[in-house]
């Protein structure tokens, strides 16, 4: 059994003025052609690396094209979509004879002309491989269209946010398309797509209410005939008109069932919309908190600057209120600035600095901070992930510098990069639970790791294109009316 199995990924927030090149792809680490993607995730805790191992107990014989997945932005530009879709489909057309597809994809990728890139490449790939089975495993921000849908014969996406759960989808889908291949299921998937948007924090599934959530969609997948279950709680920093929450339900040889389940799953999500409402805290009320503790770390998420969905990651709110507070055994992580990593270097170690740090990129997230730091260390980026979510997966800041201002730690890389997992502090000699405060430049996906450790975490009302207050942009283009945007009353005249 030949199953063919690739990626172009990008979570795409249209609400960022960082467009998205070829160059962005392929970047050491986030591209891989053939054989090198094996290479690259076996004994990863990935979607791949899940496939890899499943494919080896079932005696798949994998038939890797092309892997490539670039840091959440805006828009990608239509040239570089292009030139990754021809090299993807050309690899494909050229891998001999197959059984199947399985694409490892995100599900919110927009380019400059497509707002459904997924949908659009899932399409090509079927006009290529005709009846034979797709499976498709998505982010659980997804925004899932009814073209994904159509040209798929399984959707599988993730339960967990933080996504701890990768690995086990891609065993799951080696399992399903094995499954559909030798003929023992017949796949038959329904779609539904609500008029809700939610945003992350309240997507988390470390906190009760979604862990309800996926107890229920665990138990829906547990009922005789269902193959999978999908609950995608959608991107709502992509104003394209699918944005938002989607449920899909696959079974075997049983569409009345699929639909049956996938009505009644989608009126529950519904019927519980209020709930999920967010309580943020001002930086100010955080410094008070921690102040008045005597646990430590106290971890402060700012969501709204997260580059794991297009923040530009340079964001100085929460800096200069911290350095004006004067606040203690405090770590900012991370600020990508390579301008002023370079002139930390330059200094060296155990000098100081004079610069100009972050606010270089987006209004929005504060103005430059001029500031002389003491340059406590000096690295070359590079850390192996040690958390839940992607372990064993190598990762690069670029060159990076720690710089400190009274009792302030700022962490300056070259990249953007969600410090999600706590190697990204280790890696420059900064232990986490050795600090007071801690700033992540992550929404949700830190808690993986730093739920153990932390005191208390608190997500923070800062302003930016990844803010948690949705009633803060200016939606054009999403399907109207949606809750939260819209009122019961729009939702009646509809």
């Amino acid at each position: 059994m030949h199953i063919a199995t690739g990626c172009i990924g990008h979570e795409t927030n249209t609400f960022s003025s960082i467009p998205t090149s070829l160059d962005d792809f392929k970047i050491q680490r986030s591209y891989h052609i053939g054989d090198e993607i094996i290479s690259a995730f076996r004994q990863t805790s990935t979607i791949t690396g899940g496939f890899i191992e499943s494919s080896e107990k079932l005696g798949i014989q994998i038939v890797p094209l092309l892997w490539t997945f670039a840091t959440p932005s805006g828009k990608i530009e239509q040239a570089a979509y292009d030139t990754l879709k021809g090299e993807f489909l050309d690899l494909l057309r050229n891998a001999g004879e197959l059984d199947g597809v399985l694409l490892d994809l995100h599900g919110a990728m927009a380019t400059e002309e497509i707002e459904d890139a997924e949908g659009d490449l899932i399409r090509s790939v079927r006009e290529i491989v005709g009846s034979l089975p797709i499976v498709v495993t998505l982010d659980l921000h997804a925004n899932i269209t009814a073209e994904m849908a159509e040209y798929s014969d399984t959707i599988i996406g993730f339960d967990t946010y933080p996504h701890v759960d990768c690995y086990d989808r891609g065993v799951e889908a080696g399992q399903v398309i094995f499954d559909i291949v030798q003929g023992n299921v017949r796949p038959t998937m329904a779609f539904r797509q609500l008029p809700l948007l939610t945003s992350p924090p309240a997507q988390c599934t470390m906190k009760p209410l979604m862990s309800g959530v996926v107890e229920q969609l665990h138990a829906l997948e547990a009922e005789p005939g269902v193959v999978t279950a999908t609950l995608a709680m959608g991107f709502p920093f992509a104003d394209i008109r699918d944005a938002g929450v989607t449920v899909l339900v696959t079974t075997n040889d049983d569409q009345q069932l699929a639909e049956q389940h996938a009505d009644r799953f989608a009126k529950y999500i519904w019927d519980m919309r209020e709930a999920f409402n967010l309580n943020l805290v001002s930086v100010e009320e955080a410094i008070e908190i921690a102040n008045g503790t005597d646990g430590q770390p106290i971890v402060l998420a700012e969501g709204s600057d997260n580059p794991g969905g297009g923040g530009p990651c340079d964001g100085t709110i929460i800096l200069r209120k911290f350095i004006e507070a004067d606040v203690q055994d405090a770590v900012i992580a991370i600020i990508a600035d390579p301008e002023s990593v370079a002139l930390a270097i330059e200094a060296g170690v155990g000098n100081t600095a004079a610069l100009n740090v972050g606010g270089k990129t987006i209004p929005l997230h504060g103005d430059p901070v001029p500031l002389t730091g003491y340059v406590k260390t000096i690295s070359d980026g590079n850390f192996v992930h040690k958390g839940p979510m992607a372990r064993g997966v190598k990762s690069s800041l670029g060159r990076t510098a720690v710089v400190q201002v009274g009792g302030v730690e700022i962490i300056l890389t070259e990249r953007r990069f969600q410090p999600l997992d706590a190697e990204v502090l280790r890696s420059v000699g900064i232990e986490p639970r050795d600090r007071k405060l801690i700033a992540l430049k992550s929404a949700v996906h830190f808690r993986a790791d730093y739920a153990p450790i932390a005191h208390e975490i608190l997500e923070a009302d800062t302003p930016g294109v990844h803010s948690a207050d949705l009633f803060s942009y200016d939606y054009q283009k999403v399907r109207r009316p949606i809750y939260p945007l819209d009122t019961d009353a729009e939702f009646q005249q509809a």
